[in-house]
């Protein structure tokens, strides 16, 4: 499928602002990992609800400027099919091995061929303030005129939609890898979200790991889900690798559709 790639030179000012309170990819070997007590052998659900094929769209990707609510000027792009969307997707990158949001560009099209908007764009430098990032795209897309926004986030992009999700009208989040600390400080100096602000979280919800991902982060996942009220589900996939980077892996088609299946069946 040929992806068209076109310039935007539109500013769009977003305007919605939020606090924070979940850990994303910065993570150091101190920490001290929750105990991990009978996860499953990773598997991904055989019964879970097959993707459709539809007739598959031109896609048009379209570089994209926005602001955030403390004044962040933030790159992206936004890629969209031939007919308008009713869904649009934020999809927020993990800061692992430099990724950036070029970690999402084959899903971000492959889900607009299947009529989603999606759009990638690069976090700031600090790292505190990713709420702010993420809810400055949730606002360029309703900008756009999608009318129903879903957060998909690897790692620190995990923590950023669940901390964004807290006080914004989502349809769904996905969180991909991210560490969780119930504590008042944070690991690896990056973003929280407390108890308080996750049992919030009654919107469709999706946790997935991978088995063996490093630093404590299966089991911080599977006590994260375990805290959020229901309409949720927990993913653990076989292997080690994080984030985005399980695309790359010989689970990486099980993992794009169990992605894609979650969104297919806000519709």
């Amino acid at each position: 499928m040929t992806v068209e790639h076109r310039r935007s030179a539109g500013w769009f000012l977003p305007m919605s602002m939020l606090a924070l309170l979940l850990s994303g990819c910065s993570t150091s070997p101190d920490t001290p990992a929750l105990p991990l007590t009978a996860i499953p052998t990773a598997t991904i659900s055989p019964t879970s609800t097959p993707v459709p094929s539809p007739t598959l769209q031109q896609v048009q990707a379209d570089d994209v400027i926005f602001i955030t609510a403390d004044e962040v000027m933030l790159s992206g792009t936004l890629f969209t099919g031939e007919e308008k969307a009713d869904i649009g997707v934020v999809l927020a990158h993990m800061g692992a091995h430099g990724a950036d949001q070029q970690s999402w560009t084959s899903f971000a099209e492959y889900i607009a061929q299947r009529g989603f908007g999606a759009l990638t764009f690069n976090f700031r430098e600090d790292r505190s303030k990713l709420d702010l990032d993420v809810r400055a795209a949730i606002g360029f897309l309703r900008d756009q005129g999608y009318q129903r926004i879903v957060c998909m986030g690897a790692s620190m992009g995990g923590t950023a939609c669940l901390k964004a999700a807290v006080d914004t009208d989502l349809a769904g989040v996905v969180v991909i890898s991210s560490l969780w600390t119930t504590g008042s400080g944070s690991i690896g100096g990056a973003l929280i979200v407390d108890r308080e602000e996750l049992a919030q979280l009654t919107l469709p919800k999706l946790f997935v790991t991978t088995e063996l991902d490093g630093h404590g982060v299966p089991a911080t996942m599977k006590a994260m889900y375990e805290a959020a009220p229901e309409q949720k589900s927990f993913e653990i996939i076989p292997g080690r690798n994080h984030g985005t980077d399980i695309f790359a892996t010989p689970q990486g088609d099980e993992f794009r559709d169990l992605l894609v299946d979650f969104l297919v069946k806000l519709r």
